[in-house]
């Protein structure tokens, strides 16, 4: 069984590479990407996927303020340059971190056991 995934991201290059990291990883499918917040917060609320990988730093809403209007909440993997002091805020809606860029897999798989709760 697989987990469905997407990526919310305004770096094409970051999601190139964390698309090619999801294709890797066979219990996740990957079921789309966005270049924004409010286009992800539309597209989590279709498709109601399990795990996000979400970008703090975007035009418009930041995955902060994405996070708070969300009424789905799927597992969250923030994907982002650094950890910040919101991050605090939203303890219990974040799953795992992955630090920008992602060196290799391990690291990314990591987050993604941490996000699915897997020792």
């Amino acid at each position: 069984m697989t987990t469905t995934c997407l990526i919310i991201d305004d770096d094409a290059g970051a999601r190139s590479i964390l698309r090619s990291l999801i294709k890797l990883d066979p219990r996740l499918e990957l079921v789309g990407e966005e270049d924004g917040s409010t286009k992800g917060a539309m597209h989590i609320t279709k498709s109601k996927p399990e795990l996000i990988f979400l970008d703090l730093q975007m035009p418009g809403l930041d995955g902060y303020e994405m996070l708070e209007v969300l009424e789905y909440m799927p597992r969250i993997i923030i994907y982002s340059t650094e950890r910040d002091y919101k991050s605090e805020l939203f303890l219990d809606k974040i799953s795992a971190y992955l630090y920008k860029p992602v060196k290799d897999f391990n690291t990314f798989k990591e987050a993604v056991d941490k996000a699915l709760k897997i020792n």
